[in-house]
């Protein structure tokens, strides 16, 4: 166990904002990351400090911005002399908590986000649904009435207490949407993302994405990375490895992840990225843990301070 211990936190596709790369662009921050995606035919400079929310919306462009941001952003952090005792990302933030923990290099990640997103942005059409107010096994039973019925849909992240999201088929999920009102579901609010993540739908693009995968060299990471698909810590490449493949297709477990951190010795969470909807998580999950956030260079040197001292959340 880590008295006190340190995760680095970063946010998964949802969080894109316009102009959230401005200030780590016109810093000259990770400039190999942003050649990589020209090279790959994504004009990632502009997008981050110009692109419309339209523009950033699509699973193949958020992914790699998100990415740009976190690990430009972790980096920083990393080099103002804090030393993580874990890292942890939300879905695509998994490879952002990889790469910062050098499990990754960071330019592999930006390729296997660019592969990643494209393989996702054409898997068959999907949608999700955020459920708030409803507990975990009603809103199974629901999803598994509704496969029985032919149409696809499952709980694809369960983000806090409380806080549930389904993904599947459109008529799955609005189905499923339905019968969660009904029994008892304070909000269901329809996801504006481009696809059923973490569903049965996203089965061929894992199984094309491990092809990608395999050819990628992943080393053991300098500290735990949390799996979000297990809720457990990875410390070896051969963890780090088989999370990854599995991860397209299979749930996003975020509050047993956290309460795995904890259990581990977690206790101060800074996440690096736009927003700061993980630490919001990470409060109702983990009341007593201190957080704060930054989305800018201009904002890290203030949130190290918060978590460095230890001090009233942030």
């Amino acid at each position: 166990m880590t008295p006190g211990g340190l995760v680095l936190l970063f946010p998964g596709q949802g969080a894109q904002q316009p102009g959230m790369g401005a200030s780590l662009v016109a810093g000259g921050r990770e400039v190999e990351l942003l050649e990589v995606a020209e090279r790959g035919g994504l004009a990632l400079s502009r997008l981050l400090v110009e692109g419309t929310a339209s523009e950033l919306r699509p699973t193949e462009v958020a992914q790699p911005a998100l990415y740009y941001v976190g690990v430009a952003l972790g980096r920083l952090v990393v080099g103002q002399g804090l030393a993580p005792d874990f890292s942890a990302g939300h879905s695509l933030g998994e490879y952002t908590a990889l790469a910062v923990a050098g499990a990754l290099e960071p330019a592999d990640g930006m390729r296997l986000v660019m592969a990643r997103g494209r393989l996702m942005a054409e898997a068959p059409e999907g949608t999700m649904a955020a459920v708030m107010g409803l507990e975990r096994e009603p809103l199974d039973a629901i999803c598994e009435a509704i496969a029985a019925q032919g149409e696809i849909c499952v709980v694809a992240n369960d983000n806090s207490p409380g806080q549930l999201v389904i993904s599947g088929s459109r008529a799955g999920v609005e189905d499923a949407s339905s019968a969660a009102r009904a029994a008892g579901a304070r909000r269901v609010v329809p996801l504006s993302v481009g696809g059923a993540f973490h569903s049965p739908l996203m089965e061929a693009a894992g199984a094309a994405f491990a092809e990608v995968l395999a050819d990628v060299d992943i080393r053991d990471p300098r500290w735990p990375v949390a799996s979000g698909c297990s809720g457990t810590l990875a410390r070896t490449a051969a963890e780090v490895r088989e999370a990854l493949r599995l991860q397209l297709s299979s749930p996003v477990l975020w509050t047993q992840t956290v309460r795995a951190l904890v259990q581990a010795g977690a206790t101060r969470f800074l996440e690096c990225g736009p927003g700061n909807t993980l630490g919001s998580l990470v409060r109702r999950i983990a009341p007593q843990a201190v957080v704060a956030a930054t989305a800018t260079a201009d904002g890290v040197e203030a949130a190290v301070a918060v978590v460095a001292a230890d001090g009233p959340a942030g």
